[in-house]
């Protein structure tokens, strides 16, 4: 489950290349092989907060850029902290970081939204990776993010672009730090 949730975390990374200051909510679906989480996502261009479903109960966590840092909550009124990965960073804009090539491929709704869909050459690390991306064009948002080869993919549903309550991106009250186990 761990390597899920990271690797969950990894198809919300990239840089938010919105080209403005964009905050909004959504709904998001992550598929990772046969593996799907449900969630919430809440933005701001330096913080985030992304609410998912699990087994073992909701999984919340909370990033934020100005400190560098992100903070695990957990069920039992803990939280864990760790060092926030500049990969992290949700991949809502409409290009992605390390991007090599574009081309238009099509255009099909998602989640109500009209999209242009295209294929996205992306090099990481001298590695080149094909994604596909739906972008909504009235609002410059990737409703849908996923691999060429299908093994995973991110969708977003119940976009609300907006300002966002302060305090979803603040650490609660009476929450205490644990250490992370090794």
């Amino acid at each position: 489950m761990r390597r899920h949730l990271f690797i969950a975390f990894i198809i919300l990374g990239a840089a938010a290349n919105t080209g403005r200051a964009m905050e909004f909510s959504a709904d998001q679906t992550t598929r990772i092989g046969k593996s799907t989480m449900t969630g919430k996502i809440y933005f701001q261009p330096d913080r985030w907060r992304v609410e998912m479903a699990s087994a073992e109960g909701p999984k919340v966590s909370i990033n934020r850029l100005d400190r560098a840092v992100t903070w695990l909550l957990l069920p039992n009124r803990s939280y864990v902290e760790l060092p926030l990965r500049i990969d992290q960073i949700p991949r809502v804009g409409p290009t992605i970081e390390g991007e090599v090539a574009r081309k238009h491929v099509g255009n099909e709704p998602v989640s109500g939204h009209k999209t242009e869909k295209y294929e996205v050459t992306v090099e990481s690390d001298g590695k080149r990776q094909i994604i596909y991306q739906w972008v909504a064009p009235d609002i410059k948002f990737a409703m849908k993010t996923a691999s060429a080869d299908g093994k995973w993919e991110s969708v977003y549903s119940s976009v609300t672009i907006g300002p966002q309550r302060p305090d979803l991106f603040d650490l609660p009250a009476g929450y205490t730090k644990v250490s992370v186990q090794k």
